[in-house]
């Protein structure tokens, strides 16, 4: 059974147990409340059984009027095999928005090909439409997949005893051992790192009552989608969560136990350009700028305190992952861990580096609810299925 606590400034909503009528409740009241699913998939998570898993379950999900598929990174000539296969495979309506594009037909220039500028454009059609009243968001690559993360997702949601206007799902990161690195050994340990340096500020006090603010599982009312800027890159999650902070009473924010364990494709460390490494990089720009801009002094003694206490919190994360796996008798890899947090510090050391304004704004996409004639023009010659 899952503890009961509730602290910070949202609501948590733990998993007590099996709850047999769900779907079937949750059924009745998206009639009125339509739901649909943004289902962000790249060419690679096309090829791997993860998509099947997926596309079966959904395929059984009473609660959803349609799903919405983002695809990038396949060519044209590709297009029809993609569309082959989830005809086969996903018994629901759906329809396929194709988000390659090149550089002179950009819809905006933060576009860039990804899971953010994915989102942001299948949000784009859905609001031009109106025909759902909230939208889940999920990843493609998820090995567990099960449709009661999205069905929990969708309850607080769509049930008017609740009046939640965003949810987001929170799980374990276990399989045969402990993942989840970049949450543990860098988002963690860096938004700790920032109360030691600049104190509890109301915007990282809401930040740390998240338990996995970088799980890609979130849920919200269409008409809240369509007002948030997105960034298109590895800091869509985290600004989002910020965005939400200046525009939503907390209140009506929640996040939900999904209920299940959680395992998908594993990046690699990678460097600057890519892999895990890139992943920190641009969740830590995207965080810092949203707090600068909360006015966080970032001169230069703040930063070297902030790196000081990175490292020890760090270190204490290392502490503490040893010790999980410790008594649940799961493998660890102590150097492995040790040489991952060592590259996450590179990273923020050289962020810190180059200074307070390290903000990358180009990379955050309109909000739709402020048109963008180019951008929903682009959406209009996208071809959708």
């Amino acid at each position: 059974m899952s503890d009961l606590s509730q602290h910070g400034l949202i609501s948590t909503l733990q998993r007590l147990g099996s709850h047999a009528g769900l779907e079937a409740e949750l059924a009745g009241r998206t009639r009125e409340h339509p739901v649909a699913l943004i289902l962000p998939c790249h060419a690679v998570d096309l090829g791997r059984p993860a998509i099947r898993r997926i596309a079966r379950e959904l395929s059984g999900a009473p609660f959803l009027s349609e799903v919405v598929i983002p695809v990038n990174g396949i060519t044209a000539g590709e297009r029809s095999g993609v569309r082959s296969f989830f005809r086969d495979h996903l018994a629901l309506p759906h329809r396929l928005l194709w988000c390659d594009t090149s550089e002179d037909q950009l819809p905006h220039p933060a576009f860039r090909a990804g899971k953010g500028s994915n989102v942001w454009a299948s949000i784009g059609l859905l609001a031009e439409e109106e025909r759902v009243g909230s939208v889940l968001i999920a990843d493609a690559d998820v090995t567990t997949f099960r449709r009661e993360m999205l069905a929990r997702l969708a309850f607080a949601l769509v049930d008017p005893r609740l009046g939640y206007a965003f949810a987001k799902s929170y799980y374990p990161r276990v399989s045969d051992r402990i993942y989840g690195r970049v949450s543990r050994l860098f988002a963690a340990p860096l938004l700790e790192a920032l109360v030691r340096t600049a104190g509890h500020l109301p915007m990282l006090d809401y930040l740390r009552a998240f338990r996995y603010p970088l799980a890609g599982e979130c849920g919200m009312a269409l008409e809240l989608a369509a007002a948030l800027p997105m960034e298109s890159g590895w800091g869509l999650e985290i600004g989002t969560l910020c965005e939400l902070f200046l525009q939503v009473d907390p209140r009506l924010i929640c996040q939900v136990d999904a209920g299940v364990r959680y395992d998908h494709k594993h990046q690699p460390l990678g460097d600057g350009a890519r892999g895990l490494v890139r992943m920190c990089r641009e969740v830590a720009q995207t965080l810092l700028g949203y707090l600068a801009a909360e006015g966080m002094n970032q001169e230069r003694g703040f930063r070297e305190a902030l790196l000081y206490n990175y490292r020890s919190e760090g270190a204490e994360a290392l502490r503490r992952t040893a010790a999980l796996a410790a008594i649940n008798g799961l493998p660890h890899d102590a150097a492995q861990e040790a040489d991952a947090l060592a590259a996450f510090e590179g990273v923020l050391k050289e962020l810190l580096a180059a200074g307070p304004a390290i903000h990358r704004r180009g990379n955050r996409l309109p909000p739709w609810r402020q048109p963008d004639k180019q951008a929903q023009m682009w959406l209009h010659r996208t071809m959708i299925d």
